[in-house]
């Protein structure tokens, strides 16, 4: 490992509550942090669902998806990625040494963020017509005029949610440290809430008060109403994560864009990450751009899946790499930055949990993404045979489920060590990778092939990590990693044959076509899928654990109860 700074000693004075506290370890940070989570993911769920129903997968609704997508690349390259993670790697570390310089750290970079993000907004407002060009391939199609004129406004009215957003990671980053993760992982539910007061309520507000001349500058009157409906969930959602740090004093810097040791070095850990990264959001645009060259209604199919595919792993993969990226951070700092046995459980212990939680969900969504996409999205415009084309999509993106989660705690083991610049090597190797496959399989396989090329591309990313961690000799058990394997194979198989004896108890359900009881078997098989699948690998867990559903039980109980003492 090669450090960008000399690690400095740190100071005698005590450790802080928080670090000595058994409720602050990765698997109880991740449990509240999934808890949050489940509530946002949820709610972005329903946010979906409600839009479906009111703009269905067409024209407008493409269009939209685009806009969308455009600053929320650079939201998810900069705001929720490379910038949180490596203000969070800095700022635990800081605080390791000196809890003043610390609070001064989150101040200088909240300045510094607030003015880039101000030049990156007027930015993007004037190159937008040139950013939607970039991710349109529908040519001299009918509908290419509308989908451009749509795009490009509403790419312009959502473009400053990308500098509030990215204040919202820095102070994300400083809950996380502080050990608050639940308030962190429930304020997304804000900014779905208010999607959703958007679709349903400015739509036709907008609509009634719009005169001709207006609704064609625009584009489209109705889809603006959702549009600031997304601007306002923003920054709703910062006032509500910021409620998190009401109390703590913080210093105020004197420079209007502090460029202080700190920050350099966030600056410095960010840049690689940002190239690395850059690479998974070049792969959307080349996925956006191939999707629009096929029949309307692919790219909203395809976001669809993408957001529903987005649930597990907001719920485990992000949870836990958020959890893991500090407590990796401090005893990395600990140790004198190198990744000893402490940092090794660490980092193992994660990769063995996301697994075990995402497999079980990876099986659940490829046996039961139809009924999944019915129940949730099939309602108005949004008709069967949108389900239908939703539904293969989901099942491709499926197979890198398990992938996409490991990814989300590699990368936090690359913040910890400061090796930022081999994760950017393995980013930069994908793109080829991804638009290669794209131009084998797209015009063969059509919507279904760019998610396949997704999934294979985030399984080499994460093959390719895992490789990387050789060179810190992180330290493995073998053993328990194959008997931990050889379970979960076997858990695969068990659920498996529950499902498909499940099936057969309930073949002829479905045979009614009413929408109530499509509807009603949906969740019928749902739930008998879910139940099928979890009780199979809630008993593999319990031999994974080596204890019985009465252990099982009293250690949740004991969990709860010392997460209320909290």
């Amino acid at each position: 490992m090669s450090p960008t700074d000399t690690p400095q000693a740190k100071s005698q004075s005590p450790q802080h509550p928080a670090d000595l506290s058994p409720g602050h370890s990765t698997a109880r940070s991740s449990a509240l942090f999934t808890a949050g989570t489940l509530v946002s993911r949820l709610s972005g769920v329903l946010r979906e669902s409600v839009v479906g129903a009111v703009f269905g997968a067409g024209t407008v609704m493409d269009a939209f998806v685009v806009a969308y997508r455009i600053p929320n690349l650079l939201r998810e390259l900069i705001a929720e990625g490379a910038l949180g993670s490596s203000f969070t790697q800095v700022y635990t570390s800081t605080a390791e040494r000196d809890e003043a310089a610390a609070r001064k750290v989150l101040d200088d970079t909240l300045r510094l963020v607030f003015w880039l993000g101000a030049i990156v907004v007027i930015g993007g407002v004037i190159l937008a017509p040139s950013l939607v060009t970039l991710m349109n391939r529908r040519g001299n199609a009918p509908d290419s005029a509308q989908f451009t004129a749509i795009a490009v406004r509403q790419t312009q009215i959502l473009f400053p949610t990308i500098a509030i957003f990215a204040i919202t990671s820095i102070v994300t980053g400083a809950l996380h440290k502080k050990g608050r993760f639940f308030l962190s992982a429930v304020s997304p539910a804000a900014f779905n809430f208010a999607n959703i007061a958007g679709a349903l309520f400015l739509t036709p507000v907008i609509v009634a008060i719009s005169s001709p001349d207006v609704a064609n500058w625009l584009g489209d009157a109705g889809i603006t109403g959702l549009s600031l409906g997304v601007l306002a969930g923003a920054g709703l959602q910062l006032w509500i994560a910021r409620l998190g740090l009401r109390g703590d004093h913080r210093t105020r810097s004197p420079q209007w864009l502090p460029w202080t040791p700190e920050t350099k070095k966030i600056v410095t850990l960010m840049v690689p990450m940002v190239i690395a990264a850059s690479a998974g959001q070049v792969n959307v645009i080349v996925n956006t751009n191939f999707a629009t060259s096929l029949e309307p209604g692919a790219v909203t199919w395809l976001n669809f899946a993408f957001r529903f595919l987005q649930l597990p792993i907001g719920m485990f993969g992000v949870a836990i790499s958020a959890a893991v990226l500090p407590a990796l951070t401090r005893a990395i700092s600990r140790a004198g930055n190198r990744v000893d046995k402490a940092a090794s459980v660490e980092i193992v212990n994660a990769l063995d949990l996301v697994t075990w939680l995402l497999l079980p969900s990876f099986v659940f969504l490829y046996l039961s993404s139809t009924d999944v996409i019915a129940l949730f999205y099939e309602a108005g415009k949004f008709t069967a045979t949108d389900t239908a084309a939703t539904a293969i999509a989901l099942r491709a993106y499926s197979f890198g489920l398990v992938s996409y989660g490991l990814l989300k705690v590699l990368n936090s083991y690359y913040y910890a060590t400061e090796r930022t610049r081999y994760a950017m090597w393995v980013g930069i190797v994908s793109i080829a990778v991804n638009y290669l496959l794209n131009a084998a399989l797209v015009s063969r396989m059509g919507h279904r092939g760019l998610a396949l090329t997704t999934s294979a591309t985030l399984t080499g990313n994460t093959l390719l990590l895992l490789a990387g961690m050789t060179r810190d000799r992180v330290q493995v058990d073998w053993k328990e990693l194959f008997r931990s394997m050889m379970i979960l194979a076997f858990a695969s198989l068990v659920a498996l044959k529950l499902h498909a004896a499940l099936k057969i108890g309930l073949v002829g359900l479905d045979s009614f076509g009413q929408p109530a009881w499509k509807k009603l078997t949906a969740v019928v098989n749902i739930f008998g899928s879910a139940g099928a699948v979890g009780s199979a690998f809630a008993l593999f867990a319990m031999i994974r654990l080596r204890t019985g559903p009465r252990q099982f039980a009293k250690m949740a109980r004991k969990f709860r109860s010392k997460k209320k003492a909290r």
